[in-house]
């Protein structure tokens, strides 16, 4: 039998709602009956069940089903600080599923993340690296516990803004793959670049070299120091590529290159419109003489640009198949 309003009773927790009210009202008074929450927390309505998610009426064991979906819901639910104070260990007392959501959200508790990097839980572990605000001490803990070239965890600590530059400059000893990222992560310094540049750069892949060459770090003193610029001006153009600033007109007329590396940092650039964005992908999958070496690179170039075409983007993914 449906259950409604009048038929459910106000326990200690709650008073009597108006069941004249919107279902919105409903679900986000404080005085709405538990029992009616956890009713209402089992529909199909998302903002409904968004809303019961941040009502600090809603029962623990519900508000954990809601936590999967509406985890920052759960975090800034008035109750979920009490739940702190009373519970000293939480963490371990939230499913494990509601948990791995809320790892990922930036205003987690540190101890939740602590308690995640504590388990032998290869997914929590995951949440905690891929979560911007995870401090560098529990990134070193994780990178320690990743033992594989290949996996995702130490990947994921390569990419990460809070990441040490000390162990960045030994995560790129792993491979070239793991190097490629940490020669993306905006924070990697010039030093490890020219490492990365050193180690990788004379392979018969040039990803690593045109990573490098793309950082934002390295101005045209540098690329020109590093080798990473044909002249001095190629080097300016493509200093002035990376910048944010740059205009749109600007970056229409850097894009009249013949040099890959600045085509793609004209890519990247969100200004770049789409139309210019589909000229130069037709110019390098015309001229590039084997496009599998930099096909990752070209993929993740060209997506990234908001103004890439739905078509576009369909065609790319043939990239991934070379």
């Amino acid at each position: 039998m449906e259950l409604t309003i009048e038929q459910i009773a106000p326990g200690k927790t709650a008073i009597a709602v108006d069941p004249r009210a919107p279902d919105t009202q409903i679900a986000s008074n404080p005085n709405t009956n538990p029992q009616l929450l956890r009713k209402i927390a089992t529909g199909k309505d998302w903002e409904l069940r968004r809303l019961v998610a941040s009502n600090p009426n809603t029962p623990t064991d519900i508000l954990w089903q809601l936590g999967i979906d509406f985890p920052e819901a759960i975090l800034k639910n008035p109750v979920f600080e009490l739940l702190q104070l009373e519970q000293l260990h939480l963490a371990a007392e939230i499913p494990h599923a509601t948990l791995t959501s809320l790892l990922q959200c930036d205003e987690v508790p540190r101890i939740f993340m602590e308690y995640a990097v504590s388990q032998q839980d290869y997914s929590l572990w995951l949440a905690v690296a891929y979560n911007p605000h995870t401090p560098s001490i529990l990134l070193e803990n994780l990178a320690r516990k990743s033992r594989h070239q290949d996996r995702e965890l130490i990947r994921a600590v390569a990419a990460h803004p809070h990441t040490p530059h000390h162990l960045l400059a030994e995560i790129i000893e792993i491979g070239s793959g793991v190097a490629q990222i940490v020669a993306e992560n905006p924070q990697t310094s010039v030093t490890i670049l020219e490492k990365i540049l050193h180690k990788y750069g004379k392979a018969n892949d040039p990803t690593s070299t045109t990573l490098v060459a793309l950082h934002p770090h390295l101005t045209p003193r540098l690329l020109m120091q590093m080798h990473l610029a044909p002249n001095e001006s190629a080097a300016q153009s493509l200093w002035l590529a990376k910048q944010i600033a740059t205009t749109s007109t600007q970056l229409m007329e850097l894009a009249q290159t013949e040099w890959d590396v600045l085509r793609l940092a004209v890519v990247r650039h969100p200004n770049t419109p789409g139309t210019i964005v589909e000229q130069i992908w037709h110019k390098m999958r015309t001229n590039h003489r084997n496009p599998h070496q930099l096909a990752r690179l070209m993929y993740d170039s060209f997506v990234s640009n908001p103004n890439t075409s739905t078509l576009l983007r369909g065609e790319l993914r043939k990239l991934l198949q070379w």
